[in-house]
């Protein structure tokens, strides 16, 4: 088994698409978001010559599942959990009216919603290879997932490895209680993220650092309200690209920023002592 990586440029938000390479054939692994990466991620599959066997979608977001139609066209089975293909059917439409007037034509003009649908638990076999699929629920996106196959795990965006996070679906507060979760449940796997390279548990405990800094800046401009103004946004754009300095993907501090206000301002309000908590470790 090999496992190749596909890196769309910034443009593409720099995610990473997996060809698992096998004797009888390849599996991908999340299917890119813009044609021109889509098309090269197709050249890459094609090169290997030999048949893609199926693909899996780790999640419901766009530069994850936008290249279905052209990878695996109509008749290559594609998986995901339930919860995810049900979100895709269900936001693809919208997405597409958002940002097809930005993108032109690199954004497609179709999509495919997945249709071998997965429990937790579910096991895939595929060329020889064992994908095993565990449901998150709403994390980063609405539906997060993951897969893992031996010693690895794809786990899609619940971290992003050296990359600002796309906090803007406002689950943040459920992403760190995942996290805590899935630093156990990954412990001694080799972690192939959505974006950024790979490594161990390590970035899912950078992630949650990145995530409570991010909430407590929020909380402190937003001050209970459900948005911040365009010098909030700012200053939180300031905050954050200091506490990761010099990483991609910046522009998407301000995309969420509203979100995770509206997100904080509908939450309970935290004791005294778990904010004191939450503000030291930030600080450690």
């Amino acid at each position: 088994m090999r496992i190749h990586t596909y890196t769309a440029a910034e443009a593409g938000l720099l995610v990473n698409s997996y060809l698992v390479e096998a004797d009888e054939g390849v599996v991908l692994v999340d299917a890119n978001l813009l044609q021109s990466d889509v098309n090269a991620l197709a050249a890459r599959l094609a090169a290997l010559r030999k048949p893609l066997l199926g693909v899996f979608v780790t999640h419901a977001h766009p530069d994850h599942f936008n290249g279905l139609p052209t990878l695996a066209g109509d008749d290559v089975p594609v998986y995901a959990s339930a919860d995810v293909a049900d979100t895709i059917a269900a936001i693809a439409d919208a997405k597409r009216e958002q940002w097809q007037p930005v993108y032109g034509a690199e954004w497609p003009d179709r999509h495919r919603v997945p249709d071998h649908r997965l429990a937790d638990g579910d096991a895939v076999d595929l060329g020889g290879l064992r994908f095993t699929l565990r449901v998150v629920g709403a994390a980063e996106s609405h539906a997060d997932s993951y897969l893992t196959l031996g010693d690895v795990a794809f786990i899609g965006d619940l971290a992003f490895h050296g990359t600002h996070p796309y906090t803007a679906d406002g689950h943040t507060g459920e992403w760190l209680e995942a996290l805590d979760t899935l630093t156990a449940a990954l412990a001694g796997f080799r972690l192939l993220p959505g974006h950024g390279g790979p490594g161990d548990v390590g970035m899912l405990a950078d992630q949650r650092r990145y995530l409570m800094m991010y909430r407590e800046t929020v909380r402190r401009l937003a001050a209970g309200a459900p948005s911040l103004s365009d010098a909030q946004r700012a200053e939180l754009t300031a905050v954050m690209t200091a506490f990761l300095p010099d990483a991609p993907l910046s522009w998407m501090v301000a995309l969420g920023a509203d979100a995770v206000a509206a997100e904080l301002a509908a939450e309970p309000a935290a004791e005294p002592a778990a904010e004191l908590v939450a503000v030291n470790e930030l600080r450690s």
